[in-house]
């Protein structure tokens, strides 16, 4: 099972920015079609609305996905310790790419094994 959840994320991962935010024609019509017209970019700025602009503290973002909807976000909350999670590396090297340079970020892999280890 895990392998067919790693090569989902590994086969998506070039289109799975353009498809979420909904970039061009095709991804708008696939959104339409099969989440009925959900926009992600909305329901990110909500979410996000939420975390304070002078946030201090820690953060933990799992999934973090590629940080497509909070990169700018994390970026700015310098005063923050943020901790981004996914159990997908191909997922987490593009977070890393738009993340990596912020010292106050650290980009990990989660596990993918249950809590009690089997």
């Amino acid at each position: 099972m895990a392998d067919k959840i790693q090569n989902a994320y590994e086969t998506s991962k070039n289109i799975y920015d353009d498809v979420l935010t909904q970039r061009n024609i095709f991804s708008k019509l696939y959104i339409k079609l099969f989440w009925s017209g959900t926009d992600d970019n909305d329901i990110a700025r909500k979410v996000l609305s939420y975390v304070p602009d002078d946030f201090l503290g820690n953060l933990l973002d799992v999934p973090v996905g590629t940080a497509v909807f909070t990169e700018n976000k994390w970026s700015s909350l310098k005063n923050a310790h943020i901790t981004c999670i996914d159990y997908s590396m191909d997922m987490l090297e593009q977070a890393r790419k738009r993340l990596g340079s912020h010292a106050h970020i650290k980009c990990i892999q989660g596990g993918g094994k249950p809590a009690n280890g089997e």
